[in-house]
């Protein structure tokens, strides 16, 4: 190495070093500002751990095969740092951020889907039923490793969900480990504008109202509003009420609120915690928006693909409207997350808190459990929900399909079955002790 390349590369160490000590600097400054106690202790273990840091990237910087740009280094120890944390956050470039500051349009097609981080790997949530990548068969708990050839090793939830988007036709193509498979699959999804109708409603049994929530925002509030008002001003028996959140990822919480609004007024919806005292909140609904005046029975289908909106609403007519929970643990997503921006434009989007029900149970991480259990032989999350043929999209199921579906039948058993005025009481009595759902025959449908 020649002496001016030797000194260079000396010079930028001396620079990086210095950057990273700036680095710490700054963090025991913010400590003093805040009024943190035992300053000193904490400073000395931030350094050491901050130390390593350097000491890497010195390493790194210095003796790599290939030289490699700072900033790169120092962006991809944050995206690693904020990936640890969980499956949602996420770190946004500069670009990334003035975009979302800009308020992007929504894009004209998509593949709907609900993503976040699994053990590393970019993994569905849940597709949206009807759309794209519903079609095309992915399922609950997919892991994606390639979009269009690349692989998603890197990738954020944010980068991923923007290469899923475009022009309505474009083919992109998806590599996919499902779970049981030895070899990776290729599937194609066809971007398209959303069409699915958010609420779909059938009369499933005399005085039993079956709907299906495919997703929690305004306008499925909406809908399922006008519905509900249209049911119970219509003459005839009735006798309960099949609400399927089965691959209900996403949403808003607000929208959450006013749905949960429609079956218990103004009880605990949820409530959010963080460190901080004003990150903690209780969430009640509205009381305006109640259009039950006494309750009536209430089953919620539920599966691994139901997450954060859906997850708050089941949890919320479970403790507050007797509603009996049916099918398979949710994913256990749900947070309230900030975007917090950084000094040299980027930004790091963050949960600040955890949703808890109004039971005090954290969702995140834990799911909510079934009151019944589905069949432990059916494919969870797709229990009498139509396959894919071979070379064919799938389609939404009619009513016929519906009335087969075995969890419809198990909770059709269950508001047979229902005492009335309260819940089962097996059901009662095992949510009392905090007993995981077991496997019921489909004839009793009830805990034991």
């Amino acid at each position: 190495m020649g002496e001016n390349s030797l000194l260079k590369t000396r010079l930028r160490g001396r620079l990086l070093r210095a950057l990273l000590g700036g680095v710490l600097v700054g963090l025991v400054l913010a400590g003093i500002w805040a009024g943190r106690q035992n300053l000193q202790a904490a400073s000395a273990q931030a350094y050491s751990q901050l130390r390593l840091l350097v000491e890497a990237l010195y390493e790194i910087d210095n003796k790599y095969v290939q030289e490699k740009d700072n900033q790169a280094l120092i962006y991809g120890a944050i995206r690693g740092m904020v990936a640890s944390l969980d499956g949602t956050s996420s770190f946004l470039t500069p670009a990334d951020y003035q975009e979302l500051l800009q308020g992007s349009p929504a894009p004209a097609g998509t593949a709907g889907l609900e993503l976040c981080i699994k053990d590393n790997v970019l993994t569905v949530i849940a597709p949206l039923e009807g759309g794209p990548a519903w079609q095309a068969g992915l399922k609950p708990d997919d892991h994606i490793l390639k979009i269009n050839q690349e692989s998603t090793r890197n990738l954020t939830v944010l980068e991923a969900a923007k290469k899923l988007q475009g022009p309505p036709g474009t083919v992109v193509q998806l590599q996919i480990l499902r779970n049981g498979m030895v070899k990776p699959m290729d599937i194609k999804v066809t971007l398209a504008r959303p069409t699915v109708a958010p609420v779909a409603h059938f009369q499933v049994a005399e005085g039993v109202l079956y709907l299906r929530v495919r997703s929690i925002n305004e306008e499925a509030v909406a809908a399922l509003q006008e519905r509900l008002k249209q049911w119970l001003t219509a003459a005839g028996p009735r006798q309960g009420l099949i609400l399927d959140l089965r691959a209900t990822a996403g949403g808003q919480l607000t929208a959450a609120r006013q749905m949960a609004s429609f079956f218990i007024g103004p009880q605990l919806v949820y409530s959010l915690k963080g460190r901080q005292s004003e990150e903690r909140q209780a969430v009640y609904g509205l009381k305006n928006q109640k259009l039950f005046k006494e309750p009536l029975p209430l089953v919620v289908l539920i599966d691994q693909g139901t997450s954060q909106a859906a997850e708050v609403v089941a949890a919320a007519l479970q403790a507050q409207a007797d509603a009996v929970l049916l099918g398979y643990k949710t994913f256990g997503n749900c947070g309230q997350s900030k975007i917090f921006p950084l000094k040299d434009g980027s930004a790091i989007s963050i949960n600040v808190a955890y949703c808890y029900t109004p039971r005090e149970r954290l969702i995140q991480g834990q799911g909510l459990e079934p009151d019944v259990a589905g069949p432990a032989d059916e494919e969870k999350g797709s229990a009498g929900r139509p396959g894919a043929e071979e070379g064919k999209p799938r389609v939404l199921p009619d009513l016929k399909q519906i009335e087969q579906d075995a969890l419809v039948q198990q909770a059709l058993n269950v508001l047979k079955n229902w005492p009335k005025g309260r819940v089962p009481e097996g059901l009662k009595s095992s949510r009392k002790s905090g007993r995981q759902a077991a496997s019921v025959p489909a004839a009793t449908n009830e805990r034991t």
